[in-house]
This record gives structure tokens, sequence and C-alpha cells, in this order.
């Protein structure tokens, strides 16, 4: 009895330090950003306006085109607030099939993943990879336009 209580608090244990599992760290961020495109796409065709998504190394914030002034505009939204990555996350991302670099924006936030008034979104591969391991987790577009996200080792 005692070895069966010790043997399932060690697995736990494990669980949740990701020992066993997959890094949640990862699938949480990919989960996140995943919900909030799909909110910004349903966005993007009721109010027919291009949204887009500005990729920093240590955060992703969300902009909207605005046609009267002619530029890119933060959103100042809860429904699509600036986000944090989780600590110890490497980004990388292939935009149109082409590495894009990933730094920090001053001054006009043109975003590199952009959201059609049609729903559309650019051709993109978002990669997440943890400091110090191998295990890999992905967002992009399928072919019929939904979110697919995944995780490798």
């Amino acid at each position: 009895m005692v070895i069966t209580i010790v043997g399932i608090l060690i697995g736990g244990a494990a669980l949740s330090l990701g020992l066993l599992g997959r890094d949640a760290g990862i699938q949480s961020d990919l989960q996140g950003l995943q919900r909030a495109l799909v909110f910004a796409r349903d966005r993007a065709e009721i109010e027919q306006r291009p949204y887009g998504v500005l990729i920093e190394p240590d955060e992703y914030r969300f902009v909207t085109f605005d046609a009267r002034a002619m530029q890119w505009q933060e959103i100042r939204d809860e429904g699509l607030p600036r986000e944090t990555w989780t600590d110890g996350l490497q980004v990388e991302l292939d935009v149109e099939g082409r590495k894009v670099v990933i730094e920090n924006h001053k001054g006009e936030p043109a975003p590199q993943i952009g959201i059609d008034p049609s729903g559309e979104f650019t051709a993109f591969e978002l990669r997440l990879r943890r400091d110090g391991t191998s295990e890999l987790g992905w967002l992009r577009p399928d072919i019929n336009g939904a979110l697919e996200w995944g995780l490798r080792p």
C-alpha cells in the first residue's frame, strides 16, 4: 500500500515537472496563440479590415490596419492582449517559406503574420523550442485555412 502511494506521488511529480510528458510551456503558448489568431480572424471578417500579429523574442501582440492613418496600430483590447512567451522559449518564424528575423520592434508595428478581411492567414510556420532541449512545437495554417499545431521531439 505504501509503495503504491509513493509510486503515485513520484509519477505525479515527474509529470508536473515535465520529465515524462510534453513541455507544458510550449503547448500552452501554442494553444493560446492559436485561440487568439482564430479570434482575430473572426474580427477581421466581421469588421472587414486586416489584422496582424507582431512576433517578438519575448512576446507577441496584435495590430490592425487603420485606413485613415494608413498605418498599423497596436490593438488595445482585452480580447487580444499583448502576451509574453513562457520563459526559456526560443521563437522561430517562417513566412511564405522564408525565415524571418525575430527582433524587438520600435516605431510602427508592422506585423509578420497577416490576417486578411476574408479570414485568410499569411502562409507561416511558427516554431517554439525550449532552451537546452530538442522538443519543438509548431503552429501553421493548413490547406483549408484552419490552424494546426503539434509537438515533436
